[in-house]
């Protein structure tokens, strides 16, 4: 029996071909019935290549991979949930104290002092002269 999804990716595979095979001879100038020739055959060899490449990929086995990637990614996406539900959490744990948000300020003026980010002076760079200069 035909699989309704290999079906329906080959048909819309198919489908692209010939809508760009008619862009390609309506730009091209071409006579209306060599276009629609053209954009059958592109349809017709597009939709049989898809059909059996999938075909193929199902038979040796290789469906497995696309279930354990929508797996993982139905995995991710409740794991970002949940680290989005935290998040919120703690931005309104932190609205609700005004002190924490004096205090990262003082943070990083300390960190600066202590050897972390300091801005560039212009004295402190080197500049690097040319020949074309002459």
């Amino acid at each position: 029996m035909i699989d309704v999804f290999k079906l329906g990716a080959a048909s819309v595979c198919g489908a692209i071909a010939a809508l760009t095979a008619i862009v390609a001879g309506l730009l091209s100038d071409a006579r209306l019935q060599i276009i629609l020739g053209r954009a059958f055959c592109s349809f017709i060899v597009s939709g049989l290549v898809v059909y059996i490449a999938i075909f193929l990929f199902d038979r040796l086995g290789y469906a497995s991979i696309i279930h354990e990637f929508e797996e993982n990614w139905k995995n991710g996406e409740k794991e970002e949930e949940q680290a989005v539900g935290d998040k919120q959490e703690t931005e309104e744990n932190s609205e609700d104290s005004g002190e924490a948000g004096e205090e990262t300020p003082q943070e990083e003026s300390d960190s600066s002092e202590e050897g972390g980010f300091t801005p560039l002076q212009a004295d402190e760079l080197r500049h690097v002269a040319t020949d074309q200069e002459e």
